[in-house]
């Protein structure tokens, strides 16, 4: 993310919580996570899903090098794409611990 134009600190706000690990997750895939719409989806067209940010807070989902949905409001964005990643059978439930 470091594209002048990009909004690098947008999509650090937006996945703060998988981020902070406040949620974590096991994903068998690979998740590009680019801030600039302009390369973002040439620089992460070798993940499985991508989350690129295309302005001030709104993001669009891609599945390999194909967009799936457009101009997500930010909040919603991190629920979009786990959505999207058990749509396509990637997701994988954490285990949970028993004490």
């Amino acid at each position: 993310m470091s594209s002048p134009s990009s909004s690098p600190a947008m999509l650090t706000v937006t996945l703060g919580p998988l981020l902070s690990g406040e949620r974590s997750y096991a994903i068998p895939a690979i998740i590009g996570i680019m801030g600039c719409i302009v390369n973002g989806p040439g620089e992460m067209a070798d993940a499985d899903y991508g989350y690129v940010g295309t302005g001030p807070g709104k993001i669009t989902l891609y599945k390999e090098k194909e967009v799936v949905k457009r101009n997500i409001p930010a909040e919603h964005a991190l629920d979009e794409l786990i959505e999207l990643i058990r749509e396509h059978g990637d997701w994988v439930e954490p285990a949970v611990a028993h004490y």
